[in-house]
């Protein structure tokens, strides 16, 4: 396991996952989403992994970033918040996944499902 940290988030690596917990003011941009990108892709190197967002503070995303750079040994997206507003707009954001993409409201069955791909 390994934990990064950038002014706007925190990263952890695991083995068949990462998680995403983006800090409170703070945006997915073209930008911040070209630099974690950066990082899955250094820390995977090829191997097929989930991405999990969880998204304990409301912040802005750009749509945008599902047009972007999106590495094909990412299999799976899920997002994990009790935030009723973070499902209305996951359902957005699903039709610009083309992968396995879903939505828990706790992190440790996020993390369960990220696994089950790998057993």
């Amino acid at each position: 396991m390994k934990q990064t940290e950038l002014p706007y988030c925190n990263l952890v690596f695991k083995e068949c996952h990462a998680i995403l917990e983006m800090k409170p003011n703070s945006a997915i941009t073209m930008e911040t989403a070209a630099e974690i990108t950066d990082h899955l892709e250094t820390f995977y190197k090829g191997r097929n992994f989930i991405f999990i967002t969880h998204r304990k503070f409301p912040h802005d995303i750009d749509l945008n970033v599902y047009k972007g750079r999106i590495l094909k040994n990412m299999i799976g997206f899920a997002i994990v918040s009790k935030n009723p507003e973070e499902i209305k707009r996951a359902l957005q954001e699903q039709p610009l996944w083309n992968e396995a993409f879903t939505f828990f409201k706790d992190l440790s069955e996020a993390e369960d499902w990220a696994r089950s791909f790998f057993d």
